[in-house]
């Protein structure tokens, strides 16, 4: 079982990123400039991208990151057209706040021409439901008035008042997928590739990153679940005491940056055999299961042929399975009998057979 600091490194670039923290943007910024300037099939996918926006920009031939000048600052990535026109901006976002100069700067540098222009920002699917109002309102503050705003998946886009201009917002997750798509389909395996790499970090981000609170996480469901999972690793503990099968001699309530628990033995107190364990709510794995909060760990590599039940795989940790619907005292025998069965194996009790078909 990996942990988040683990998975971050599911790729080369993820892995770059995650040990040179604080340049995550400009990490991805690069990456993005990398793809586009060396993969046709992913101009096509952004150009897409921004037709389904509203705006054609034509062909997109070249990008260049890190464009600047005096007026509006550092611009992460700038496009051009087939007659060298700079036609998108894109800024590059995981979850910084907006600059002093976005999106207004950026508004007033795309070509009021006539032709189609689009300032695109990307950022995290889960930050588009607050981001885009934010970005609106800077827009309109900086005396860019928006017709309307049209939603398309994870597209967000409003035109400029009397212009051909665009301000668009979409996720990373949507426009990385276009790409790879459409790589995939051209036969750009090199670009594929690449892509993958950048969506590992994108993931990675969304992982790791604080995601605004909502007016109804304020109430007492999330407090009260974490509460009723305390309380059931606690009264687990002290019934496996009870029937002989756990101890917890000179070992205490544990609480860890990752959750709530306490280390324990489980065996045999007729055998005198134990194994070290820590029981509790780890909230990093639950996170990367998705559906699992109660864990059991165990602690010394002698003690690592313990197998995962449901798996069937040798794991350091286990998972421990909770009834879905059931009221509180099923759910803790299920969990009493799961640490029974595991002390079990662990002072012989549990024979190989009851073992594979529990």
């Amino acid at each position: 079982m990996t942990t988040n600091a683990d998975s971050a490194k599911t790729s080369l670039l993820a892995h770059l990123a995650y040990k040179f923290s604080g340049q995550t943007e400009t990490t991805a910024t690069e990456a993005l400039g990398y793809i586009l300037s060396r993969s046709e099939a992913a101009r096509n996918a952004l150009r897409d991208t921004l037709k389904t926006g509203g705006v054609d920009v034509g062909p997109i031939v070249r990008v260049q990151t890190e464009v600047t000048d005096k007026k509006t600052g550092r611009i992460d990535l700038a496009a051009y057209n087939d007659v060298d026109e700079e036609r998108v901006l894109i800024e590059a976002k995981f979850w910084a706040g907006l600059t002093g100069n976005q999106p207004s700067a950026y508004l007033s540098r795309l070509p009021n021409d006539g032709a189609p222009s689009a300032l695109l920002f990307v950022a995290p699917e889960m930050r588009l439901e607050t981001l885009w109002p934010h970005i609106r309102e800077r827009a309109e503050e900086g005396e860019f008035a928006l017709d309307g705003s049209a939603e398309t998946g994870d597209l967000r886009t409003a035109v400029v008042a009397g212009s051909e201009r665009r301000l668009m917002l979409t996720s990373w997750r949507a426009m990385l997928g276009a790409m790879a798509s459409r790589a995939s389909v051209d036969g750009d395996s090199a670009a594929e590739r690449d892509i993958l790499q950048l969506n590992a970090l994108c993931d990675q981000q969304d992982t790791d990153a604080f995601i605004p609170l909502k007016g109804d996480e304020f109430g007492p469901e999330v407090p009260r679940r974490l509460r009723d999972l305390r309380r059931l690793v606690d009264a687990a503990t002290n019934r496996a005491i009870a029937h002989g099968v756990a101890n917890t001699h000179r070992l205490k309530v544990t609480p860890l940056s990752v959750g709530y628990g306490r280390y324990l033995r489980l065996g045999s107190k007729a055998k005198g055999v134990w194994a070290q364990a820590w029981l509790g709510v780890d909230y990093e794995l639950w996170l990367e299961t998705e559906g699992c909060p109660l864990w059991l760990n165990f602690i010394n590599s002698k003690d690592m042929a313990i197998r995962d039940v449901e798996t069937k795989v040798d794991s350091q940790y286990i998972a421990l399975s909770i009834p879905a619907g059931e009221e509180y005292e099923a759910v803790l025998a299920e969990i009493v009998d799961t640490l029974e069965l595991y002390a079990g194996r662990i002072s012989g009790e549990v024979d190989d057979a009851e073992w594979e078909s529990a």
